[in-house]
């Protein structure tokens, strides 16, 4: 009796604070299956085919050449002298929010950006060159963004995999068998290595995919138009005006949440019955060709310098008031546009007040349940908390609108924290899961032998150790709420602003200065707090 009150005590704020908001958006947007209506204008919708053949292209594009690119890079890397400083890079890289770097990668790559005017002035190039280099008709320069940002997130993963003991000693000793039967390093990795790794890595690999076929900042910002992706069509109607078009909006986000898992589903079935024939007909003799070195490591040196061009570029732009073309550096330098932001501080508040508010209560959620549950009711736990990280935002966050609308809280700054806290506690708690049911429970047996509550041994011993975790899941945290888009769009309803809603209304036409100091400040916010993390873990309680 007493381990289910200690249960229920530690299901009951999770519940209402977070798996209430989510599954009542999910039945509110359920709801909106029966509008027969907008189920019809949703398919008379003139570009509806060919924006989800886009959405389904880019996602499925970006998310193979991602992986990849990732198992090329670790493989050429894993164990060499780069390997331990290319993990901690992946970590800054993904400080960096998709929409922030957009915006920076679109000032690099427009056909006026600071790449054209480097080649222009070794061509002679008096005009910009003609070349379509964002939204162009085949979502590429979408591809793009999504590759360079998801890239060191699957790294970043890989890493985390083969960093744990087990698995790190299993594939040593896979290595030097399959050394003995003539394989070299690469055919290692891609016969031993990738089949093992890869099915651990289902759950990220579907996120990346649902994510870059339903992304809506990022497709704004740098996306194709005519037509746009899915997502941005849904977008527009869902932040129309007229009520019917809001229920074809919602009949979309269905509608495209419903495509990708049946494409999903067959990707099972299908890979059940062709894959291992065909990797079987790839991997076939044994091969000594060795590990990628030198171009996984030029691999991360392109990115890393891509990475600081986006960065520099962002800095010029955000005080180069009037930068011609050809020339390489603006011709006037002025700080207006940060004036501007200092003077009208309210996005970067908002969105600092959301970010820390969300991830304390993530936090605080996270460490209640991991302390009065037991582990056995994780497995439920992770169920919701990856539906709250794999479905379409487009989806969680209009039915937490249908949802909100009842019960007045749209328009409201709790309602925008409800709606930050259902991505922000599901990444919280899949980061802080692993340490801490892993802690040594040997620790709380002598705390007992010496009197000490639990109170006092949570304060004084867990929290030291723990730290490093919730350091690292406080930064995810922070990261993941700074980034939202989408649900604070829809649940502020025009009466909150933040940093994203900012940046994608200057993406769309204004102040290319302000547009960039926006875009950095995106940026700032959570290397800042990434930043911090590491420094705390590191110190000494």
């Amino acid at each position: 009796m007493k381990k289910f009150l200690n249960s229920f005590a530690g299901f009951l704020p999770l519940g209402v604070l977070w798996l209430g908001p989510l599954l009542a958006g999910l039945l509110a947007v359920l709801y909106g299956a029966f509008d027969g209506e907008a189920w019809l204008t949703l398919f008379e919708h003139p570009q509806l085919w060919p924006a989800l053949a886009l959405s389904i292209g880019t996602g499925t594009l970006s998310l193979i050449i991602s992986a990849l690119l990732a198992f090329w890079i670790v493989a050429g890397l894993y164990g060499g002298k780069l390997w331990a400083d290319t993990s901690s890079l992946m970590g800054g890289f993904l400080s960096l929010p998709h929409l922030a770097f957009a915006i920076g990668l679109g000032f690099l790559i427009t056909p006026s950006g600071f790449l054209a005017r480097i080649i222009g002035s070794i061509a002679g190039w008096a005009v910009p060159p003609q070349w379509v280099t964002t939204q162009d008709p085949y979502g590429l320069s979408l591809v793009a963004v999504l590759v360079l940002k998801e890239v060191p997130f699957l790294i970043w993963l890989i890493s985390a995999l083969l960093a744990r003991p087990d698995i790190s000693q299993t594939l040593k000793g896979h290595f030097r068998v399959s050394q003995s039967l003539g394989h070299g390093g690469a055919s290692v990795w891609l016969r031993v290595f990738i089949p093992q790794i890869l099915p651990r890595l289902k759950w990220p690999l579907l996120i990346v995919w649902f994510y870059g076929a339903s992304v809506v900042d990022v497709a704004l910002a740098i996306g194709p138009t005519q037509p746009p992706p899915l997502s941005v069509i849904i977008w527009s109607d869902l932040n129309n005006a007229d009520p019917a078009f809001n229920a074809r909006g919602t009949a979309g986000a269905l509608f495209l949440t419903a495509a990708l898992i049946a494409l999903a589903l067959v990707w099972l079935v299908l890979k059940r019955i062709f894959l291992p024939a065909i990797w079987k007909f790839f991997t076939r003799g044994p091969s000594r060709r060795r590990t990628p070195t030198i171009t996984s490591g030029m691999l991360l040196l392109i990115f890393c310098a891509i990475y600081a061009m986006v960065f520099v570029v962002l800095c010029i732009m955000s005080i180069g008031t009037l930068w011609p073309y050809p020339n390489l550096f603006p011709s006037e330098v002025r700080w207006s546009a940060w004036q501007q932001f200092v003077m009208s501080p309210a996005p970067l508040l908002n969105s600092l007040s959301l970010a820390l508010a969300s991830t304390l209560a993530a936090l605080g959620l996270a460490v209640f349940w991991l302390e009065t549950v037991p582990e056995k009711l994780d497995a439920a736990l992770l169920v919701f908390a990856i539906m709250a990280i794999a479905l379409p935002s487009l989806l969680v966050a209009d039915g937490q609108y249908l949802a909100f609308l009842r019960v007045g809280l749209n328009g409201t700054w709790i309602g925008v924290f409800l709606a930050h806290l259902t991505p922000v506690f599901a990444y919280v708690f899949i980061v802080l899961k692993g340490p801490y049911r892993a802690f040594d429970p040997r620790y709380r047996s002598v705390s007992l032998g010496l009197n000490a509550d639990p109170m006092r041994f949570w304060s004084a011993v867990k929290l030291g150790m723990m730290k490093p975790a919730l350091a690292a899941a406080a930064a995810v945290g922070i990261g993941v709420s700074i980034a939202q888009y989408v649900p604070t769009q829809l649940i502020a309803s025009g009466r909150l602003t933040t940093l994203p809603i900012e940046a994608v209304t200057l993406a769309s036409g204004g102040s290319r200065p302000l547009m960039a100091v926006f875009a950095l400040m995106l940026a700032v916010v959570p290397a800042i707090a990434f930043l911090v993390a590491a420094r705390v873990g590191r110190k000494p309680l």
